[in-house]
C-alpha cells in the first residue's frame, strides 16, 4: 500500500503526515537520511570497505516485512488506528507531492476522523531487500480510495524504508507516485533501456557530488526534489545545491552495491546500498548506508524527485 499521501493515496505502505519525534532509534535513523540522501544518486568510487549487500533472502523475513503493506491496508480499511500505529514507527515521515511533511501523528488523526478512507485495494509483487535492521520494499498497488469526499483512486508506484525495533518491522519512510493507466493517451511504451539509463543517471550524480560538478546536480535532481530531514524539516534541491556550493557538504569517495530498478512507464524506483567517505561541517560521516530513489521522465529526462536513506552500520 502506499504511505505517504500523495495528493490522494499514501505510497508503499500508505501514511500521515506532520512533524516527526524521533526515538532513540528513529532519531538515528533521521540524522543519517539528512546527510545520507545526498549520496542517494550514488555513483562508483574508490572507498577501502565494501559497499553494503542485501542479505541472502531468509524466506520468514522476507514474509514478513511483505506482510507489512497487507497488514497496512487492510488496517486502513478498517480505520484501525491502534494497529496502524503498530505498524508505523515514531518517526515515520514524507513528503507529499505538494511538499508537504507527512507524520505518524497526522496519518493517525486522517483515519481516526475518517478525513482519509480507504476502501479497497490489491497489491502488485512486492520486492524486498534486507540490510541487517533496515529493509526496503517497494511495489504497486489499485486503490479505491477518498480523501475530504474527493475520489483519489488510481495504481501507485510505492516504496518504503522499514526498520526492525523490539522484534518487529515498522516503516520509518515512504514515498509513492501515481501510475499513468495502461493504454492511457500520453502513457509512455516500455523502454527496455531504461534502467540503464538510470544507472548512468545515479552514476553520473554520484561522480558530480564528487567533482562539485552543480549543473549536473541541477539536472539530475527534479526542482520539487525533496527528503525529510531530523526534526521534521523538508531538505529540498535547493538546500542540496547550498549544501555542496558552499562546501559544507563533501563527497569524497564510495563504493556502490548492485543496484536494483524497476521501470513502470514514466515512472522507476532505485534501490542499492553504498558505502562512502563523506564529510560535513568538518567532521566524517562515513559509512555504509541503503537508499531508495524515486524518479519520473519528465520532457523526456528521467530526474530524481524524492529519496529515502538509512545507516546500516
Amino acid at each position: 500500500m502506499t504511505s505517504e499521501v500523495i495528493d490522494g493515496p499514501t505510497p508503499g505502505s500508505y501514511g500521515g503526515d506532520g512533524n516527526p519525534r524521533p526515538t532513540a532509534h528513529g532519531e538515528s535513523a533521521m540524522k543519517t537520511l539528512a546527510a545520507s540522501v545526498l549520496f542517494a544518486c550514488a555513483c562508483v568510487g574508490t572507498v577501502p570497505a565494501e559497499a553494503p549487500r542485501a542479505q541472502a533472502g531468509d524466506p520468514a523475513t522476507i514474509d514478513a516485512v511483505k506482510r507489512v503493506a497487507q497488514d497496512m491496508g487492510d488496517a486502513m480499511i478498517a480505520a484501525d488506528v491502534p494497529r496502524l500505529d503498530r505498524i508505523y514507527g515514531d518517526d515515520f515521515a514524507t513528503v507529499t507531492m505538494t511538499g508537504k511533511v507527512v507524520t505518524k501523528k497526522d496519518l493517525l488523526v486522517d483515519f481516526a476522523s475518517f478525513h482519509d478512507k480507504l476502501v479497497w485495494f490489491e497489491n502488485g509483487p512486492i520486492d524486498v531487500q534486507v540490510f541487517g535492521n533496515v529493509a526496503v520494499s517497494q511495489g504497486t498497488v489499485k486503490e479505491r480510495r477518498s480523501r475530504d469526499g474527493k475520489d483519489t483512486s488510481g495504481e501507485f508506484a510505492w516504496m518504503d524504508l522499514l526498520e526492525r525495533r523490539d522484534g518487529r518491522w515498522v516503516v520509518v519512510q515512504s514515498a509513492a507516485a501515481r501510475l499513468a493507466p495502461a493504454g492511457a493517451s500520453g502513457a509512455p511504451p516500455p523502454d527496455p533501456a531504461a534502467a540503464d539509463v538510470i544507472r548512468t543517471l545515479e552514476q553520473h550524480v554520484g561522480d558530480a557530488m564528487v567533482a562539485l560538478d552543480l549543473d549536473t546536480l541541477k539536472e539530475g535532481y527534479a526542482d520539487d526534489w525533496a527528503t525529510v530531514r531530523a526534526g521534521g524539516s523538508v531538505f529540498t534541491r535547493e538546500g542540496l545545491l547550498d549544501e555542496f556550493t558552499s562546501r559544507k557538504h563533501r563527497l569524497v569517495s564510495f563504493e556502490l552495491g548492485p543496484m536494483k530498478v524497476q521501470v513502470l512507464g514514466d515512472v522507476a524506483m532505485a534501490q542499492a546500498g553504498v558505502t562512502e567517505k563523506r564529510i560535513q561541517d568538518g567532521k566524517d560521516i562515513s559509512g555504509a548506508f541503503v537508499f531508495m530513489d524515486l524518479l519520473e521522465k519528465r520532457a523526456g529526462k528521467w530526474v530524481i524527485f524524492r529519496t529515502l536513506g538509512a545507516r546500516v552500520t
